[in-house]
């Protein structure tokens, strides 16, 4: 095998393998992106079934002076 040829194939190599190393960091950041939405989403469900009540005065009338 000429050197250009290894020359070639090592950057060949090199290349795929920081391919591969990209995919699996966005597969994770996607991965990490999905549990947080879900907590979020989780947290969120917990408060609004809560029950808690809203402050004193809140929802008691409507100004619909302009």
């Amino acid at each position: 095998m000429d050197p250009v040829s290894a020359t070639a194939a090592v950057q060949m190599l090199a290349s795929s393998q920081n391919q591969q190393i990209g995919i699996a960091v966005a597969r994770q950041q996607v991965a990490s992106d999905k549990a947080v939405a879900g907590l979020v989403a989780d947290s969120a469900q917990s408060a609004a079934s809560a029950g808690l009540p809203a402050p004193a005065g809140q929802g008691q009338s409507v100004d619909l002076r302009v």
